[in-house]
């Protein structure tokens, strides 16, 4: 009677402990496929620090828009499922409460003022959430893109074979900085150089003038570049849609490997919207230390 018990006692434990390799199996799993799907293979030197994960983005649905922009104090506006969102640096997000819908494009200045494109104009946001239309645009699919100058902002867009960069100047002034026939999709500056992208070049702007700086080689890049920015001292970073890379002379070297999209430049940080893997994450230093010995 006992051996009967005791096999019966056995044969219980035995499952018990089946059950709990299966439950340990199981989460040892989802650890695993949460580390992979939030995971940034960077560059050596780099230290990333992420801002939100997928489960993050999962409360405000899709899609995530491309463009983001950091304030002075270090907090993030990003847009998804049509409405603007803020996380500053203690994680906590907020909604930008708007008198009507989203803008179709937007940029933050240097003192934080949103800068936008809705409804065909180009203009603000007010302190009422109201977007305020200043000056009436040739197409309606211009895009917007930040400059380290106070007072003054980037704009692109164009129609097949005449495609245009704008500065605009607070003063209530366009210049025209570049003329191409192919799109242009970023531009982007720093206090001494102006620069732009295609999907398949980056230029350098002097008076008007474009020099390429990079052409996307024929094989083995993981392009189009969809995105742009530069640091103070010079160094040129670019992202497709899965890896970022920086501009080393002629040679465009990865400093992401598992990610891209939107870069912003703050304060020597660089920030990356990723809105297919739903990260978004920084790197510093965004210097030519990252490249240093010291950095590795």
């Amino acid at each position: 009677m006992a051996t009967k018990r005791s096999r019966r006692t056995a044969i219980v434990l035995a499952v018990i402990a089946a059950l709990v390799v299966v439950a340990l199996a199981s989460g040892l799993s989802k650890a695993f496929a949460d580390r992979d799907a939030t995971a940034v293979a960077a560059i050596d030197g780099a230290h990333v620090e992420q801002v939100m994960e997928p489960r993050d983005f999962a409360r405000f649905g899709s899609p995530i828009a491309r463009d983001f922009g950091v304030t002075p104090s270090g907090a993030i506006v990003f847009q998804a499922s049509g409405r603007l969102r803020v996380i500053d640096r203690a994680s906590r997000i907020s909604e930008v409460v708007l008198a009507g819908v989203a803008p179709d494009s937007f940029s933050l200045d240097p003192r934080g003022t949103m800068l936008t494109v809705a409804d065909g104009y180009f203009g603000t946001l007010n302190e009422s959430g109201q977007i305020v239309p200043a000056i009436p645009l040739p197409y309606r699919d211009a895009h917007l893109a930040p400059s380290v100058h106070e007072g003054a902002t980037y704009l692109f867009g164009g129609s097949p074979g005449h495609y245009r960069l704008y500065r605009f100047i607070d003063d209530g002034t366009f210049q025209v900085v570049l003329e191409s026939e192919e799109p242009i999709v970023a531009a982007a500056d720093n206090a001494k150089m102006t620069f732009a992208a295609t999907a398949t070049a980056i230029l350098r702007i002097k008076a008007h003038t474009p020099e390429v700086l990079f052409k996307t080689p024929a094989d083995g890049f993981a392009g189009p570049i969809q995105s742009l920015a530069v640091t103070a001292d010079g160094i040129v970073l670019f992202a497709t849609d899965t890896k970022v890379y920086a501009l080393l002379g002629t040679n465009a070297l990865s400093i992401v490997n598992n990610a891209g999209g939107s870069l912003r430049l703050r304060d020597g940080v660089l920030y990356v919207l990723d809105p297919a893997r739903r990260l978004l994450f920084s790197i510093h230093p965004a210097s030519a230390q990252l490249f240093s010995e010291d950095a590795k």
